[in-house]
């Protein structure tokens, strides 16, 4: 299925939604559907760079910090725009208001710098 950029972000804002409820309610099951979803989506990223560079452009604006932390994750799986994913990635890592979001950025910024790379999936 082909969709816009449009359609893109509002898939993940919805998601976003889902994603930070479900953190903060221990709704695993939940929070797995809508990350196996976005993964689909990451992979049509990852086929049209083009295409994923603008939607994670937009995504990189979000006010949800779930949204935002899965952008800048795809940046770096990308290899764009790493070092302003880096510092997204840094600023959420240090605002404790975000969380587990905070804790899975700090995660995300070590395996990347250990690995030298980011997948998304396995």
């Amino acid at each position: 299925m082909k969709y816009t950029v449009d359609e893109i972000i509002d898939i993940y804002e919805k998601a976003g939604v889902i994603l930070y409820n479900a953190a903060f309610e221990g709704d695993y099951k939940s929070s797995n559907k809508e990350g196996a979803r976005l993964i689909k989506i990451f992979k049509l990223f990852e086929k049209d760079l083009d295409f994923g560079h603008e939607c994670i452009d937009r995504l990189m604006e979000s006010k949800n910090v779930a949204i935002k932390s899965k952008a800048a994750a795809y940046c770096l799986a990308l290899n764009y725009r790493v070092s302003y994913a880096e510092s997204v990635l840094q600023e959420i890592a240090d605002n404790p208001d975000n969380k587990i979001f905070a804790f899975n950025a700090k995660m995300t910024l070590k395996v990347w710098k250990q690995n030298g790379c980011l997948k998304i999936y396995q």
